[in-house]
């Protein structure tokens, strides 16, 4: 997905920081998806508590920072990019156990972090070293699948997961590569992954590390979740409703997607066609 740090960053200073103005003001998709409280819903059921440690890999414009800012003890964002930290910086950058980090996730070889904090307190290179050093309870990649290569997403995960302490969770998002809006005709996004292919990337987090694995599905999709639902909890024909709203801009329109799901859901066949999927794989307990 391209990034627009710049383009909300223009935004942010045409009304004075509210994202709330903006989202009333403006009709892009870009700005509903960076802006939008619905994006928040991907995570709200976490039962985070005040002594858990974070680490939100990939920026994401804030989306669901102040959420978990307002929800754990400490939260360590984590990009390459200065732009889309300097968005999360003008949204969130008051808060007290807030890190906002340049940098990369840690390879199982590497000898330095590299790690620098951006426009923060400049803290020694040893201090950030303790900040990943320490572990966390929540390694969360809200939209790093989707701009991962599939050969890339089984060492992505590996090394997010070496950061997790025991019993807490990493959870992913990504596109449905079969979702059935883009047989609708949605314009696929970059990177996506097929069912089978999600689930065994995190079965294969399971078979590595231990702890256990398990698909959510939120609908109409990750970016804006309205349901949530879960192996344990599929939805019946006829549950799955309001999901054709076309926010990705321009487009052909092929047929009704709540009928086709529908369809998916009377053959048993929602999780291969839902638009796109929520992976968490849970450490084991030392």
């Amino acid at each position: 997905m391209k990034d627009y740090s710049y383009e909300l960053l223009d935004l942010l200073e045409k009304y004075k920081g509210d994202a709330e103005a903006a989202l009333r003001g403006e009709t892009s998709p870009w700005c509903l998806y960076a802006f939008s409280p619905l994006r928040e819903n991907l995570f709200e059921w976490l039962e985070m508590k005040k002594n858990d440690r974070v680490l939100q890999v990939g920026s994401d414009y804030g989306s669901c920072t102040g959420l978990f800012t307002e929800r754990a003890g400490e939260v360590v964002v984590l990009d390459q990019r200065d732009e889309n930290l300097e968005v999360n910086r003008r949204r969130h950058g008051e808060k007290e156990n807030l890190f906002l980090i340049r940098g990369e996730l840690p390879k199982a070889d590497a000898e330095s972090l590299g790690w620098k904090e951006y426009k923060g307190k400049e803290r020694a290179a040893e201090e950030l070293d303790a900040l990943y050093k320490a572990g966390f309870d929540y390694v969360i990649l809200p939209s790093m699948l989707s701009a991962t290569e599939k050969s890339g997403a089984a060492d992505l995960l590996e090394r997010a997961a070496a950061l997790v302490r025991p019993g807490g969770k990493l959870l992913a998002a990504a596109e449905n590569e079969s979702g059935v809006r883009y047989f609708m005709g949605a314009e696929p996004f970059e990177h996506s992954f097929l069912e089978v292919e999600l689930r065994g990337l995190f079965e294969g987090l399971r078979e590595k590390f231990g702890g256990t694995a398990m698909l959510y599905y939120p609908v109409p999709d990750y970016r804006y979740p309205v349901t949530l639902y879960s192996d344990d909890y599929l939805p019946q024909t006829g549950d799955v409703t309001n999901i054709s709203a076309r926010l990705d801009g321009p487009g052909l329109w092929f047929g009704n997607e709540e009928k086709a799901m529908a369809n998916a859901c009377r053959n048993g066949d929602f999780a291969k066609f839902t638009n796109s999927f929520l992976g968490m794989w849970e450490k084991g307990k030392a």
